[in-house]
């Protein structure tokens, strides 16, 4: 729906111009999507592939790909405009990156999209398993319109999970600030189905790890305060010895993190995490309506956030990665000039981390 009311609104600039070159709408091609990769020629390195709405003369709509390679994005756009002989105008939604791409650098092609109009700063970006031009053409029975439902998809991201809600304005912010690195989610097109595979960390322009679902999770929680979240883990259950699933609901949680900057060379960072949710289901044997058992299990959810949490951290030092923004709150408290000479990159992989985290399940809903 929000796609085609973004058509809609396209349509209504196009028409409704005083002056200037009238548009007829069975001359247009309106973009919902656009995917880049790397091609496979060295002259041209850059492959553009754009998606966009048809309606055929019996009136069936459909959808239609183009494909053009070229030195640079806007070189393969005037390639696209020579191949079709309808008028591709901009609309695009969602943006999307191949893999290698993402892993040479982004910013020469996101940097092209601040200087055009079409391209809103609220358009979605998203790396793609593989190549964004496959994902576009792949033709799924249940999905009529790729685009459509990518959009759809990362608006509903969004709403769930804070660190996935992600555009154009987010990533070129992210990417200036000198105390933060960018995310973007990952999506694959394998099986009859478009799937969230997890979350794409940047060192810079440049993609370097994934995040499983379940750290990107934990991320969520390090990053900010949460609204109305919904967490899933897997924990062991101390009556019977399995492992059980815990899902929690309406979880509201408030983040705090502190820096001692006095002495850089053994720098501490603490996150503390005050979580308050409700357990929608519990697949364990303990009666979580008695309050021992009930305190039991908050020392578990405890102690599973605060040891994957550890375990995160350590994986985006390694690879130098910081979409938590802890620059950003070393820098803040620092001089400008102190800041500056500082080796950032250096003490943040070495940088040491305490994590706290406080739960209190306030309503212990059912369980198995």
């Amino acid at each position: 729906m929000q796609n085609k009311l973004t058509v809609l609104n396209v349509l209504c600039c196009l028409f409704l111009t005083g002056c200037g070159a009238s548009n007829v709408i069975e001359d247009l091609a309106i973009i919902e999507s656009v995917a880049y990769d790397l091609s496979e020629s060295g002259k041209n390195p850059i492959k553009t592939t754009v998606l966009f709405p048809t309606v055929s003369k019996e009136g069936k709509a459909g959808t239609k790909t183009l494909t053009a390679n070229g030195k640079s994005s806007h070189e393969t756009f005037i390639k696209l405009q020579n191949s079709t002989n309808l008028k591709l105008v901009g609309g695009q939604t969602t943006i999307l990156f191949g893999e290698e791409l993402s892993k040479k650098g982004l910013i020469k092609i996101v940097k092209s999209f601040t200087r055009d109009p079409e391209v809103g700063t609220r358009v979605k970006f998203a790396i793609v398993e593989g190549k964004g031009e496959e994902l576009l053409k792949k033709k799924i029975p249940s999905i009529p319109d790729n685009a459509e439902y990518l959009y759809t998809f990362i608006e509903k991201l969004g709403t769930q999970n804070k660190v996935l809600n992600t555009d154009k304005y987010r990533f070129l912010r992210d990417y200036y600030d000198d105390g933060i690195d960018p995310v973007l989610p990952i999506f694959s097109y394998k099986g009859e189905n478009i799937e969230l595979k997890g979350l794409g960390c940047f060192k810079g322009d440049q993609y370097v790890t994934r995040l499983t679902l379940s750290e990107t999770q934990i991320l969520n929680f390090l990053k900010g305060d949460i609204k109305n979240g919904n967490l899933m883990i897997s924990i062991n259950d101390e009556k019977s010895g399995k492992n059980e699933q815990l899902f929690l609901r309406n979880i509201n949680s408030n983040n705090d993190k502190k820096v001692n900057t006095s002495n850089t060379k053994n720098m501490m960072v603490e996150v503390i995490v005050d979580l308050k949710g409700s357990v929608l289901e519990y697949t364990g044997e303990i009666d979580l309506s008695e309050e021992k058992y009930q305190i039991q299990l908050e020392k578990q959810v405890e102690n599973y956030l605060i040891t994957n949490s550890k375990k995160l951290l350590t994986k985006l030092q390694k690879y130098q990665t910081d979409p938590i923004g802890i620059g950003t709150l070393v820098r803040n408290r620092l001089s400008y000039e102190k800041w500056n000479k500082m080796k950032w990159e250096k003490i943040y992989s070495s940088l040491n981390f305490k994590v706290k985290v406080h739960v209190d399940l306030v309503d212990t809903g059912k369980s198995k």
